[in-house]
C-alpha cells in the first residue's frame, strides 16, 4: 500500500476531481513485486529496477536498509548497470527517472 500511494503521488491524473495533480501526471507506473520472498539479491533488485525501461517512465522505490543511524547501503553491480542502462536509454531515449524514499527502514 505504501508504494501504491507514493506512485500515485507522482502519477495522478491532472483535471481528476478528485485531488491535486501528480508531479509527473502523464507517467506510466507499474507495480513489481519483488519484496515478496525473505531474501533479496542483487539480481532480483536488477531485474526490477531494468523492467520494460521503454515502457516504463518513472522507477519510485520504497525500500531501503534498516536506518540505524550508521548503515549506509546502496545498489550492488547488477543493479547499478540497470539503472545507469535505463538513465542513458530508457523511455525512448529519454531516461528513466528513480526516485528512492529516504528513511524508509525505520521502526518509526
Amino acid at each position: 500500500s505504501h508504494g501504491t500511494r507514493c506512485a500515485g503521488e507522482v502519477s495522478a491524473a491532472r483535471d481528476n476531481q478528485v485531488c491535486g495533480v501528480g508531479v509527473a501526471y502523464d507517467s506510466k507506473v507499474a507495480g513489481i513485486r519483488m519484496l515478496d520472498q525473505p531474501y533479496m539479491t542483487d539480481l532480483i533488485e536488477a531485474n526490477s529496477m531494468g523492467h520494460e525501461p521503454h515502457l516504463i517512465d518513472i522507477y519510485s522505490a520504497s525500500w531501503g536498509p534498516t536506518d540505524d543511524g550508521k548503515t549506509v547501503d546502496g545498489p550492488r553491480n547488477a543493479t547499478m548497470r540497470a539503472i545507469v542502462r535505463g538513465v542513458n536509454e530508457g523511455r525512448r531515449g529519454l531516461g528513466n527517472i528513480y526516485v528512492w524514499a529516504s528513511g524508509d527502514g525505520g521502526s518509526d
